[in-house]
């Protein structure tokens, strides 16, 4: 898992990160988490995203409201163009430019642990692309008094989507799940209670009463990911936050998050992180 640095870097600088239509692809698409509030917008493609245990197969006009601090991934099929808009910021960006009552009901936008799904119509499509090509216009010209253009231009985006939630009966639920995503999302439940424990992939069949072969099969292939590789994932998340809000020895913490050893925990870090865990304690020590 990786911390989603550009992201982070632009909400730490302004609050506010946005792209727009945009169509470039990447070597991998890791799970990643980040900093503040995401609004991502699926334009064109073919591709799933899972946001905590759950999984959306995307259709064109989808919205995906969820904390960043959820592991994510999109999982997208490179045989077509994978076209998206998203915009990230943080709750402080907004909260001084509303009354406290509006500041709430657009923050709950935002509560649902494995994020929440809206389908806009054709119709509405419009509309959606306008605001993302807007604030992302703003936010690269960086002309007089852009940040409030900025932060007006969130808020109309946010308003617009809470009033869709309140017409409930166009909200789209998740939608029926295949057998072989209900089963995903099975094991990624259950990855996600038990991580901090050490069972083999043999002890995650017998408890979810799966094949072994099918289970890592059926993972990968909705997730693009193996089973192993969320796991260890899942620990680097929770490594970085250990590392971020305690002053716990690292030996502790190896401990915790079920490594056998403290060398395996550090050699691991260091593999998804680039950077050693000593290294990334100082890197994010906040005086």
């Amino acid at each position: 898992m990786v911390i989603h640095t550009p992201t982070n870097l632009a909400l730490q600088k302004l609050g506010i990160y946005v792209r727009a239509d945009a169509n470039d692809w990447q070597y991998s698409w890791p799970v990643h988490s980040h900093d503040g509030l995401e609004v991502y917008y699926f334009i064109r493609g073919d591709a799933n995203y899972i946001i905590g245990e759950n999984i959306y197969d995307l259709s064109p006009g989808d919205m995906l409201l969820f904390r960043g601090s959820i592991l994510h991934r999109v999982n997208p099929s490179k045989d077509v163009s994978y076209i998206r808009s998203y915009v990230n910021f943080t709750e402080s960006f907004l909260q001084e430019q509303m009354s406290e009552d509006m500041f709430e009901k657009l923050m709950s936008l935002f509560e649902a642990p494995h994020g929440m799904l809206i389908r806009w119509s054709p119709e509405e499509r419009e509309d959606i692309d306008k605001f993302f090509r807007a604030i992302h216009r703003e936010n690269e010209r960086e002309s007089f008094g852009y940040e409030l253009v900025l932060k007006t231009l969130l808020i109309q985006l946010l308003v617009t989507v809470y009033r869709k939630t309140k017409r409930l009966h166009e909200v789209a639920p998740t939608g029926q799940q295949s057998h072989g995503q209900e089963n995903v999302r099975r094991i990624l439940q259950y990855i996600n209670q038990n991580y901090l424990e050490n069972f083999s992939l043999q002890d995650l069949s017998n408890v979810l009463h799966l094949n072994k072969y099918y289970m890592c099969h059926c993972f990968k292939e909705v997730t693009g990911y193996t089973i192993n590789n969320y796991i260890m994932s899942k620990r680097m998340e929770e490594a970085k936050k250990l590392l971020r809000t305690t002053d716990e020895p690292i030996g502790l913490i190896s401990e915790k998050l079920g490594f056998n050893t403290a060398v395996h925990f550090s050699r691991s870090f260091k593999k998804n992180t680039g950077v050693s865990a000593q290294q990334y304690r100082k890197q994010n020590d906040t005086p």
